[in-house]
């Protein structure tokens, strides 16, 4: 299973919002050689005023794998972005995990991970997903979902000569 959230995956997803037909929302994404650093997301208030909205902070790794996404929301009384939630991005030789965490604000941190999803590849084109989240006393995961996704088989794979 080959990563999947890279840099360009990240580039792709900026191209496609800044395209996109939905005139309530604008981005302004900040790039440094062919990477997305930074995109800010402006609502359209009911005035017809572009209003910001959110922040999305990217990090990647050595190999150009996305390894957190962090969200900001702006504090309109503050005139300043706040920290509001994270997703952290961990490779593995068979797969990758997604964390979910949100911000402390009384602790200024990121409390443990609320919900982690695993995607391991189990044999080519077979890889199975399963999300475990928090259980309310913040001690212990419980398995929320599991499923096993199966890719398209390529037609020409199986043609016999």
């Amino acid at each position: 299973m080959e990563p999947i959230i890279t840099a360009a995956t990240v580039l792709t997803m900026y191209f496609n919002a800044i395209n996109s037909n939905d005139v309530n929302y604008m981005y302004n994404g900040d790039m440094e050689d062919g990477v997305v650093n930074k995109i800010e997301v402006y609502e359209r208030n009911d005035q017809q005023q572009m209003t910001q909205k959110m922040e999305y902070c990217y990090e990647y790794d050595a190999e150009g794998r996305l390894t957190n996404k962090e969200m900001l929301s702006w504090d309109e009384a503050n005139k300043q972005w706040t920290k509001n939630s994270r997703l952290t991005y961990k490779y593995y030789k068979n797969g990758y995990n997604v964390e979910v965490s949100y911000w402390n604000k009384e602790m200024q941190a990121y409390d443990l991970p609320s919900e982690v999803t695993l995607y391991r590849s189990q044999a080519p084109s077979l890889t199975s997903v399963k999300t475990y989240k928090m259980n309310e006393k913040k001690d212990n995961m419980y398995l929320l979902s599991s499923m096993i996704v199966m890719e398209p088989i390529d037609s020409r794979l199986l043609a016999t000569k």
